[in-house]
């Protein structure tokens, strides 16, 4: 792949756009799942104002990498070029299978929600199963719509058992399962079918990971963790009382399902403060988990999510185990891909009790298993501003106690009588400037400007105070 892209560089370099596009078309009907070569293409039509073309390809590039960095400004770029003739070739290389997918509706008592639920997944499937437990009017709103079907069950504690149970009913080759909370965003639409036909070719089970956009007081929190898409008749199963998880008859800890993230966007409103409470879910939550750490103790997400929901519960104490619990667990499962997590609510338990050096302990624990994970090097920072900030007042604890013990001293070893003169003073204007007091420190340093040992680092630091300054005040204009 590096090959490939340095020769394609080259031919962009070289200006030789209509070669490199034709290198990338032969290399994508070999490989269509590589979002990068999907990207190269795009700019290559790009650069040859083929604004719709390059659309449609950038499109699929980022149906297959939703979390890409370039969007915003390759949409933006796109904006500007000329829409151009369609083009057939490109047509063709974006041509996919046509499969039928169901979309399935976990719902208890959700009349609320259920029919802005249904009207948004309308045009993107081609039925729609509504997996019901409800004692409200949930059955007859969604028994309005067309292509709804509804299947009543009974509630047993358990979400994947629900699930489950609503699997044989789905007549279609796809499934997608959608929250009654949920509104499938309206230019994905199309993305629900067309991932399909993309992933339905392969030989291994594909499992595709939709984008919760969830709305927690007024801030959205982009999620790709959670399995929703699959193929119906392939041996794909829910396993879980809650947290419910995708797998085989192998369970969950096995390399036999493809996963990849989509850009299928589902906007979600259950993890809002007042839904929370008004549903009691942290109660019912933790009351499954801790079944099925009863039912399934090895199982290291089982105390992942218990200790998160302990957490969120407040029940400190009880969730710092089930994390611990967790952490040896997951380390004894190399499949097990939520370490990340349980580090991260580690560090976070860590913070809160000022307990600076176990929570960099943990940061470098995820960090040496998963090296590119950007949130545990932003915590890594988070932990040493804040060991930074103890050190800091510790040194001034040490300067001032040395001013307190100069006039008392009456040791064989001679004291250092600078340190009372200029020298302690000094340095708690350096500690002043680390700290941001740059007032405090330029007055410090202006009093022992003129003194014979330290002019010239005293000049250097107050001209610096003053870029500062100066930089800070434009800043703020």
């Amino acid at each position: 792949m590096q090959q490939l892209q340095e020769s394609i560089i080259a031919l962009f370099q070289q200006q030789q756009f209509t070669e490199a596009e034709n290198v990338l078309k032969q290399a994508i009907s070999k490989n269509p799942l590589d979002a990068q070569l999907w990207v190269m293409l795009g700019e290559a039509l790009l650069l040859q104002n083929q604004g719709q073309a390059a659309k449609r390809v950038f499109d699929r590039a980022w149906l297959l990498d939703p979390q890409a960095q370039w969007v915003n400004h390759i949409y933006k770029k796109l904006g500007q070029v000329s829409s151009a003739q369609r083009r057939e070739d490109i047509d063709e290389l974006l041509k996919v299978p046509k499969v039928t997918v169901a979309a399935a509706i976990l719902a208890q008592n959700e009349a609320a929600n259920i029919a802005n639920c249904i009207m948004a997944l309308q045009g993107a499937v081609d039925e729609i199963l509504v997996v019901d437990s409800s004692t409200d009017e949930t059955r007859r709103i969604a028994a309005r719509y067309p292509k709804v079907k509804v299947i009543p069950i009974t509630w047993e504690d358990d979400f994947a058992g629900a699930r489950n149970s609503g699997l044989p009913h789905v007549e279609s080759d796809w499934v997608i399962w959608v929250d009654a909370d949920d509104i499938l965003v309206p230019e994905d639409v199309a993305s629900v079918r067309e991932a399909a036909g993309v992933f339905h070719h392969l030989d291994i089970v594909p499992a595709l990971h939709v984008w919760h956009l969830n709305q927690v007081s007024g801030t959205v929190y982009h999620d790709f963790s959670q399995i929703r898409m699959f193929p119906v008749r392939r041996g794909l199963r829910f396993l879980g009382r809650v947290h419910e998880q995708i797998g085989t008859s192998k369970g969950i800890f096995h390399n036999d399902i493809y996963r990849r993230a989509v850009k299928i966007r589902l906007q979600h409103h259950g993890y809002e403060p007042s839904v929370m409470q008004s549903r009691a879910k942290f109660e019912r939550n933790l009351r499954l988990l801790k079944l099925m750490t009863q039912e399934e103790p090895d199982n290291p997400g089982h105390w992942l999510y218990y200790g998160r929901e302990s957490l969120g519960a407040g029940e400190e104490e009880q969730a710092l185990a089930a994390l611990l619990e967790a952490e040896r667990l997951g380390l004894q499962t190399p499949s097990f891909g939520r370490m990340p997590d349980v580090y991260k609510f580690l560090v976070q338990m860590m913070m809160v009790r000022k307990d600076y050096s176990q929570a960099e302990t943990y940061c470098l624990k995820a960090i040496t298993l998963n090296p590119d994970f950007p949130d545990m090097h932003f915590n890594l920072a988070q932990v040493r501003m804040k060991q930074a900030d103890a050190l800091l007042r510790l040194a001034e604890s040490s300067i001032k106690k040395s001013l307190t013990c100069l006039p008392n001293y009456r040791g064989s070893v001679s004291a250092d009588y600078q340190i009372g003169e200029w020298k302690a003073e000094v340095a708690l204007g350096e500690l002043a400037m680390r700290a941001g007091k740059l007032s405090r420190a330029r007055g410090i340093f202006n009093k022992h400007l003129n003194h014979p040992d330290i002019t010239e680092g005293m000049k250097s630091k107050i001209t610096a105070i003053e870029s500062e300054r100066q930089r800070l005040n434009k800043d703020h204009a």
